[in-house]
Order: C-alpha cells, then sequence, then structure tokens
C-alpha cells in the first residue's frame, strides 16, 4: 500500500513533523530523511496493529488558499 506523508519545517526548532493523513501517526526529526523513515516505520507498525485491511487509503492534497 502507499500512503502520502506531510512533511512540514518548523524555522523555530529546526525540526521536521510528518503526519499521515487519514492515520493516527506524527512524527519529529531533525532531518527530512528521518522523519520519512520514522513515518514508514510508523505506517508498517499502524498497519500491523490494525490489520491491512482495515488500515485506511486516504488520498491527500495540499491546497494553498489566500486569506
Amino acid at each position: 500500500m502507499q500512503y502520502q506523508v506531510v512533511l512540514e519545517f518548523d524555522e523555530e526548532s529546526r525540526h521536521y513533523t510528518a503526519t499521515v493523513p487519514g492515520l493516527p501517526i506524527v512524527v519529529d526529526a531533525t532531518s527530512k530523511r528521518e522523519a520519512l523513515k520514522l513515518a514508514r516505520e510508523a505506517i508498517a507498525y499502524y498497519v500491523e496493529d490494525v490489520g491491512a485491511q482495515s488500515a485506511p487509503s486516504i488520498h491527500a492534497e495540499v491546497v494553498t488558499v489566500k486569506v
């Protein structure tokens, strides 16, 4: 299965946060590579725990809006 991972960089803490739309996964790391690695591991653990059949496959889109 494929999952989308949203990466965000916090200038103040100099850390990356990775979240997975549709899954209760949030990881924090000092590099983009580490954030993706942790997100992959978390997805694998989650899918193993709940079972591949019940893990949702969500398609996310990041959209920029003017306010």
